[in-house]
């Protein structure tokens, strides 16, 4: 096993140890790569040692953005290597006719990438549901992803929820990292139709055929880079990212890398150099380093960056096509090309561990040996589950057919996954299972109603919802018991306990929609202009909606309760005229029906330095996450009292002035509660119970911290209308 011995060691006395323990395991471990299968003449180690390079950056990146900045380009040159390594298998298997040419290469991707992958997302979605509460936000995301991921289409579903209103940083997304994988699965699906559309499989690929693949595929290369670019200055970045459609291109630099020179094998087995090679020798180092130092530096997250590192690898291949010269050698070393050879594997386990990691201990300098360590633990193994698939198991022992085995796998994972989601969900958390993480989540409801967060609380950019659908918004106990209307955005829905202890106790029937960062009333400029933005487009419309909605079921009594987030003063005299109509023209519309309109005043704004970028349940000790792994920002954030009401006095100032020009205005300041007047400091805790879900959003125990005031604020209302 290339110089590796069997056998027996000798211990320091010299007596005679046998070959077992953690000696046995790490040389098990280890055998796959120091005895890899044997490759044909065509094999590139180079081209291994490249992935090397592209899998350690990304690694690198992930642990720490600081070790190499820009490391999240690695993708991008593993895409490259992609299209240029299946054009070369692909054109290599020509002379099998349509439907084998097919199965062969379909055949063969499956064994390479699903065995590992549905091992990947098992194994991960137990450790995850054994260590992150149901309730959370992220829960329910997070194993729809890894569903995503078994059929190739997590891109897709990451791009579904990164328009989430309630997104928590990505860091904490065990699956995030199968969007790259869904982007390749596409392509190999395309492909491989796209050379039968040449007719390359089909009855051989004479120079023309070959021809008329490269010319289409410099124009499909032009399209999916030219929609990637547009994408990304019209602020479409999540489309950019995540589409196969706008990621196609760099793979078919790869294919066109490899078309350029005919195969390139050809060239290596003659002994003949390619013109630029003969005038540049040191290209291909040249390039090489410049790919190593821009992975390193700084680079802002913008599409030329990803433009640079894809041609630039791409030239790369082209220069080390003859697997020769200094930068073939040095990619081509024994220890880069095992580090290769690993590469998917590390890539499918080194991000969910991370990720396990952040959920638990923490990644810090007392933890990142042993995440090092399993990292690679779970990578060999995996490597030998993905040698196993491709090398030893034979069609006629197994009655082998990876087209029809895999599909059948994943969809037995695939149930596995989801009933994590259904029947088994939480049976597997082993933290406390108090209400702890269920008052940190958005995950809202109201109890023994159809309000909550999955129906009520829509996204900006979410359809316009008709009123049969919002009608499940409304819960109606008793008909002549008025009825509380809450509208707004995100700190509307922030409010959803407090509705809920509301109908709990019998006073008043229940409604709640909201929808994300759209004020209600609509008015127009907001401060900071953001009803210009695209997210924000339908906000109007939703309002108009909502108002014809409430007006056909407002009745006498009822109160229609607006929760809106606006910090600061109004930048124009445009906004505050706008506002102020808006306010009393709805209030005119409901004293019509005998109802009131009750606005809500500012609550405290905690600075965006303190703001958590994480979950706020990992500020909770558990078994799994000692007291000295918490996080630094679970430190409880403070704000001085005297500047937070200097913010938000002027627009609390406006709702009292409107409430003095009409009476069916009533306004309820939460600011004194929250934040009391024998405190020169404003937290987001009172004692030690969290009461802000992040620097502005109240969690369940905030919002049940109103209650009592809120309550009797209703009644002396309502007193006062009889």
């Amino acid at each position: 096993m290339n110089g590796i011995r069997h056998g027996p060691t000798h211990g320091l006395d010299g007596t005679v140890l046998p070959l077992t323990g953690l000696r046995t395991i790490v040389r098990w471990l280890l055998s796959p790569l120091l005895s890899a299968p044997q490759r044909g003449k065509s094999y590139r180690p180079e081209i291994d040692g490249l992935r090397a390079l592209a899998v350690l950056a990304v690694l690198a990146n992930h642990l720490h953005e600081g070790w190499a900045q820009a490391g999240f380009l690695g993708v991008d040159i593993f895409f490259v290597v992609s299209g240029y390594v299946v054009t070369s298998s692909l054109l290599s298997q020509q002379q099998l006719g349509p439907l084998p040419f097919l199965a062969a290469f379909y055949g063969r991707r499956f064994k390479r990438l699903l065995p590992a992958l549905i091992v990947m997302v098992l194994v991960v979605s137990f450790l995850f549901s054994g260590i992150v509460s149901a309730a959370e936000d992220l829960f329910q995301p997070s194993l729809r992803t890894g569903l995503a991921a078994l059929a190739g289409m997590s891109n897709l579903y990451l791009l579904k929820q990164g328009a989430n209103y309630f997104a928590i940083d990505t860091s904490f997304q065990p699956f995030l990292h199968t969007w790259s994988l869904g982007v390749e699965e596409q392509f190999y699906l395309v492909w491989p139709l796209l050379l039968l559309a040449c007719r390359i499989g089909c009855d051989g690929h004479p120079h023309t055929f070959r021809r008329r693949l490269a010319i289409l595929n410099l124009l499909l290369l032009g399209a999916s880079l030219g929609a990637y670019i547009t994408m990304s200055i019209q602020g479409k970045v999540n489309q950019a990212f995540y589409l196969m459609t706008s990621r196609f291109w760099e793979l078919a630099l790869g294919c066109a890398a490899y078309l350029l020179h005919q195969g390139g094998g050809s060239s290596l087995d003659s002994g003949m150099r390619l013109p630029w090679e003969r005038h540049h020798p040191g290209g291909a180092t040249a390039i090489l380093l410049t790919i190593a130092w821009l992975l390193v530096m700084p680079m802002p997250r913008a599409f030329w960056g990803n433009i640079t590192i894809t041609v630039l690898t791409a030239l790369l291949l082209m220069l080390m096509q003859t697997g020769r010269g200094p930068a073939a050698t040095l990619l081509g070393r024994r220890w880069i090309v095992a580090v290769g050879l690993l590469s998917y594997s590390l890539y499918l386990w080194h991000w969910p561990l991370i990720v396990l990691a952040r959920w638990s201990v923490g990644v810090n300098g007392l933890t990142l040996a042993p995440l090092l360590a399993l990292i690679l633990i779970f990578s060999l193994l995996s490597y030998r589950i993905e040698l196993f698939f491709r090398y030893q198991i034979t069609t006629s022992a197994w009655s082998f057919n990876p087209l029809l085995v895999f599909p059948f796998w994943s969809l037995v994972a695939a149930a596995i996954v989801a009933g994590l989601q259904g029947p088994l969900r939480g049976w597997l958390y082993s933290g406390q299972r108090g209400d702890g993480v269920t008052v940190l989540s958005n995950n809202k409801k109201i109890q023994g109603t159809t309000i909550n967060s999955a129906e009520c609380f829509l996204e900006p950019t979410a359809p316009i919802a008709k009123s049969s659908a919002t009608g499940r918004c409304l819960a109606t106990g008793d008909p002549r018991r008025p009825t509380l209307y809450f509208e707004g955005d995100s700190h509307s829905h922030a409010l959803m306990a407090l509705a809920d202890k509301i109908h709990a106790s019998g006073s008043h029937n229940i409604s709640l929609v909201a929808r994300g960062g759209c004020p209600a009333p609509y008015f127009s400029p907001w401060p900071g202009n953001r009803q210009a933005s695209e997210q924000y487009r339908l906000c109007e419309r939703h309002y108009l909606a909502r108002s014809n909605a409430l007006a056909a079921a407002v009745k006498p009594g009822d109160s229609v309760i607006l929760v809106s987030f606006i910090s600061g003063p109004f930048q124009s005299a445009e906004s505050v005229l706008s506002y102020r109509q808006a306010v009393l023209n709805l209030a005119r519309d409901l004293g019509r029906r005998k109802a009131r309109l009750i606005l809500f005043a500012s609550t405290p704004v905690f600075p965006s330095t303190v703001k958590r970028e994480f979950p706020a349940s990992l500020c909770q000790k558990e078994w799994f996450r000692p007291a000295w792994s918490l996080p630094a920002a679970c430190r409880p954030s403070t704000a001085s009292r005297k500047i937070q009401l200097s913010n938000t006095d002027s627009f609390r100032q406006l709702l009292y002035q409107l409430s003095l020009e009409s009476p069916e205005v009533k306004v309820f300041d939460p600011f004194p509660i929250l934040c009391p007047k024998n405190q020169s400091l404003c937290s987001d805790r009172i004692d030690s119970q969290i009461i802000f879900q992040d620097s502005n959003h109240l969690s369940d125990r905030g919002a049940l911290l109103l209650y009592p005031y809120f309550r009797d604020f209703l009644d002396k209302v309502e007193a006062q209308s009889h």
